[in-house]
């Protein structure tokens, strides 16, 4: 899903303005439409919108940090398929961390093979990460 413009965001404020007040101005009069409400309010919208939208991104990022891996934490590296009984996933425990995206880990592969990695990176996902990367993300809870 790509991405809303600081337009998109300033109308979808206003138009949720006008849903919660019965389309009605802070003086009770009917509100224009987003065309016509002029070069000024349109931008004080868009200041509005871009605001709240940079403190939303804000908490997202403080959430993020608090989820700064810890030894003993699971989490998923990719794997070479034939290295672990055909699956390109498998858990791993981290053994130390370097920093919030850099990790190392021991690999509980799906053989009798027991593999250390280090200085692996987070990945938002796996999906496109090649097979054996030194990459980790964590589990999801599909």
């Amino acid at each position: 899903m790509p991405r809303p413009s600081a337009m998109e965001l300033a109308q979808s404020a206003y138009a949720a303005y006008g849903e919660a007040t019965d389309h009605q101005n802070y003086q009770g009069l009917p509100m224009p439409e987003w065309p016509d409400l002029g070069d000024q309010i349109q931008k004080a919208w868009i200041a509005a919108a871009g605001t709240v939208a940079l403190d939303l991104l804000a908490s997202f990022a403080s959430i993020r940090s608090a989820l700064t891996p810890d030894v003993g934490d699971v989490v998923l590296v990719p794997m070479v398929p034939s290295e672990n009984n055909g699956s390109r996933v498998a858990p791993a425990i981290v053994t130390r961390v370097w920093n919030p995206a850099t990790i190392n880990v021991r690999i509980l592969s799906d053989n009798s093979v027991v593999g250390l990695r280090t200085s692996l990176v987070y990945a938002e996902s796996l999906e496109d990460a090649v097979d054996g990367a030194a990459v980790w993300t964590w589990p999801t809870s599909d």
